[in-house]
């Protein structure tokens, strides 16, 4: 066996592709590896406001004293909550008649005309919300927008919360129980994707900081969309630790890092990750307008992606809930199985697809008007009978080890393999222990930053003649005295026999069993080519 850094001769011996060739096949008796026999995307679950939108469309914004005359006037369905829930809805085919919704709505109404209303016309696109559990019984009205938007689509909003701030942090308890598995991510992952919460802040903190914890005790993926931003308090470390993706815009982002708007231009990068230093968990995606957005990971760079144009040449007509859009659109993608930088691609799709009408769910393209591009559940690629592939994050610097085990599922037999395998790099924990504890514990640690389902490897080499060192630290050895040294320190010995042995470790996400697969090469120790 020749000796290189475990990255080059762990995938270099043909037992090595046994042993990942193990990892991703089927285990016996059972589905492919994460998948259910009837395989189905993952839920989201959006907690935030309901409104009625009052909008005035006018030549210019009114300056403090100023009376300006309108050109036309519009009611239309609102609130953060409810524009999110309606986006997300309308990325996804519309449920069957008798089958569960993917989307549900957890907010408060008015016991009032524009409530039942709203919780209507909810319901009509497909998102779960209970008529009865949404009123407020306290007297309440209905919240309600004022909006004023411009000859160029720039606008002002005023909200009065009303029933909104009605929600309290013991009614998402009652309503995401029924809804999430239980704490510790116990429940079924859907195959193919997995459940999303999405909070906004339009409703009370607290309420919004209780669905976040809930959301990530369950082992669901939490998005917060952090508008509107905090006022005469912050969004402190137990907020961003329960946060896995953080959707603010420009100003957004400006006002929760204490900054101001003109000291925050072109920092964006740089305050997001701060954001992220201080417990964001995966990613802070900064929308930028006709920028498109920015998307910041907690490893590797950071991404630009662009706004595409409108499809048909349309210009812009009104920014209204294209944040909301973005937002929206984002989390069922991600609860479909699509990878973090392409969801965020697509999200941006639809909110430029957004801006080209009036209003904010008015303008929202139903599934049926999206193009290909914008309905990768639908029309993407699938693999033998009809699956939508899964996705799973390969956590590795490596890229020849990357490479590899795609190439191999690539020419797994039947054309084709049910997994797609994302990559990213972490700094994971040292850990003391066996190989199979390591690999465990490497893992489980790997699932909390990733918040998804996560391969690792690793490797241990053991020499017959040192009683099985270095074993899983053969990395540290290799540091230290390379190849060279590590064969002198067989030199006496007529036993040179070493034997790599290599782990894969694979969980469905956090809080979830970890199986390990492995595999050994036995040879001797030869100098690296």
């Amino acid at each position: 066996m020749r000796l290189a850094p475990p990255a080059v001769f762990l995938l270099s011996s043909p037992s090595r592709s046994f042993a990942f060739r193990t990892a991703v096949a089927p285990r016996r008796g059972a589905a492919p590896l994460g998948m259910s026999s009837t395989p189905a995307p993952g839920g989201v679950i959006v907690v935030g406001s309901i409104n009625q939108d009052l909008t005035v469309y006018a030549p210019s914004l009114p300056r403090a004293g100023e009376t300006v005359l309108g050109t036309d006037f519009a009611t239309s369905d609102g609130g953060k909550g409810a524009n999110q829930a309606v986006a997300a809805a309308r990325c996804l085919p519309p449920p069957p008649p008798s089958g569960p919704p993917r989307i549900h709505m957890v907010g408060r109404v008015g016991d009032d005309a524009m409530g039942s209303g709203l919780v209507g016309r909810l319901r009509g696109d497909g998102v779960g919300i209970s008529a009865e559990g949404s009123t407020a019984g306290d007297g309440r009205h209905t919240g309600v927008a004022s909006i004023a938007v411009d000859a160029e689509g720039r606008n002002t909003i005023v909200v009065s919360p009303g029933a909104n701030l009605s929600l309290t942090p013991d009614d998402v308890d009652e309503a995401l129980s029924g809804l999430l598995p239980r704490e510790g991510g116990d429940g079924e992952e859907a195959a193919g994707g997995r459940d999303v919460v999405l909070v906004q802040l339009e409703i009370r903190p607290e309420t919004a900081l209780r669905a976040l914890e809930r959301g990530s005790a369950s082992g669901a993926l939490t998005v917060l969309n952090p508008a509107p931003a905090p006022e005469g308090w912050s969004l402190t470390g137990d907020w961003l630790r329960s946060v896995d993706v953080l959707t603010p815009n420009e100003t957004e982002l400006a006002s929760i890092c204490g900054v101001g708007p003109d000291e925050a231009r072109g920092r964006e990068e740089e305050l997001a990750r701060s954001l992220l230093d201080g417990g964001v968990r995966r990613a802070v995606a900064v929308t930028l307008g006709d920028r498109g957005a920015l998307l910041v990971g907690r490893d590797g760079p950071a991404t630009a992606v662009p706004a595409p144009p409108g499809e048909d040449g349309r210009p812009v007509v009104d920014t209204v809930g294209a944040g909301d859009a973005f937002s929206g659109a984002l989390s069922s993608y991600l609860s479909s199985g699509v990878g973090m930088e392409e969801a965020c691609g697509l999200a941006c799709g639809y909110a430029s697809m957004s801006v080209r009408g009036r209003g904010a769910q008015d303008s929202y393209p139903r599934f049926d008007e999206l193009p290909d591009r914008l309905r990768p559940g639908d029309g993407g690629p699938t693999v033998g009978g009809g699956r939508k592939p899964r996705r799973i994050t390969f956590v590795t610097g490596n890229p020849d080890k990357l490479a590899e085990v795609r190439r191999m599922l690539a020419s797994g037999e039947g054309g084709g393999s049910p997994l797609v395998i994302d990559n990213v790099a972490l700094d994971l924990p040292e850990i003391q222990g066996s190989p199979e504890e390591i690999a465990r514990e490497k893992c489980t640690s790997a699932a909390e930053s990733v918040r998804g389902p996560v391969m690792t490897e690793d490797t241990s080499l053991s020499l017959r003649a040192l009683g099985g060192l270095p074993g899983p630290y053969v990395k540290h050895f290799l540091d230290g005295i390379g190849n060279e040294g590590l064969n002198r320190m067989l030199d006496g010995f007529d036993d040179r026999c070493a034997v790599a042995r290599t782990i894969v470790a694979y969980t469905d996400g956090p809080g979830r069993d970890v199986v390990l697969f492995g595999g050994e090469t036995e040879g001797t120790l030869v100098p690296p080519r």
